[in-house]
């Protein structure tokens, strides 16, 4: 057999079998939902799972399984696929909705530091849209400041070269705030920053041993910020700005 009927049928086994695994997950998540409808949350809970494990990833997943886990009453399970499903889709209003929901039932209440409205403003603004978005954004407006930049050059009357020079000067900055936009949200998936404490309650030390001083107490569901790493032993700080330090068997990872 020539090596190039050899790769062809590699293609289509690949093509074939990834065309089958995608709709054995379909038929498992349609089973998944179909369990949830009738408030049969454990089995819809353990059949989105299933799918998770196997690699399959999307912000709709991550949402089934947080609902499904927020009616059987496991709240930080519930709080912790909101979050990671908020991450796929920060434009999502019903992920966020649904989330501030649960949040709202833990019983840690920490007031956050106050943040400048720009800021919040701003990160309102990052967040209503996904990074695949803001990169396209940011690839059409750099055509666009190209082009302007072509009619610039070559444009004889002077009200062209004008209108030129200002599309060119719009294009480059809405690109490069669409792509900052795109890197950010891009670096927050990859560098998973973020956790939920799982455990009923948790001391917070100054030092990452067993001996170190008590600082504060920590309940199941409060969401915290990953500082540093030292063997089993996470930095954290939370919403109000107090830091210490915890043991990674008392957090997931968002």
């Amino acid at each position: 057999m020539k090596l190039s009927h050899i790769y062809i049928i590699t293609i289509l086994f690949i093509f074939f079998t990834s065309f089958s695994a995608k709709a054995d997950f379909n038929l498992i998540i349609e089973r998944a939902n179909q369990h949830y409808m009738e408030s049969e949350y454990e089995e819809a809970i353990e059949l989105y799972e299933e799918v998770l494990t196997s690699g399959m990833v999307s912000a709709d997943l991550y949402y089934n399984l947080a609902n499904a886990y927020y009616r059987h009453g496991y709240l930080p399970s519930a709080i912790l696929n909101y979050e990671r499903a908020l991450l796929l889709a920060p434009q999502d209003r019903d992920i966020r909705h649904n989330l501030n929901l649960a949040y709202s039932q833990i019983t840690d209440n920490i007031e956050p530091v106050g943040e400048f409205f720009l800021v919040r403003w701003f990160a309102s603004f990052r967040n209503s849209a996904n990074p695949d978005t803001w990169a396209w954004i940011s690839i059409i407006t750099f055509i666009l400041f190209l082009t302007g930049l072509l009619f610039y050059f070559f444009s004889r009357t002077i009200i062209f070269r004008k209108i030129s020079f200002f599309l060119a000067l719009l294009g480059v900055l809405v690109s490069g705030i669409s792509f900052a936009f795109a890197n950010n949200q891009k670096q927050r998936l990859e560098n998973r920053n973020r956790a939920i404490v799982f455990s009923p309650s948790v001391t917070v030390r100054s030092a990452p041993e067993a001996r170190g001083t008590e600082l504060f107490v920590l309940h199941s569901g409060t969401r915290v910020r990953i500082l540093q790493v030292i063997g089993n032993w996470y930095e954290i700080e939370i919403e109000d700005g107090n830091v210490g330090w915890v043991h990674a068997e008392h957090l997931e990872v968002i």
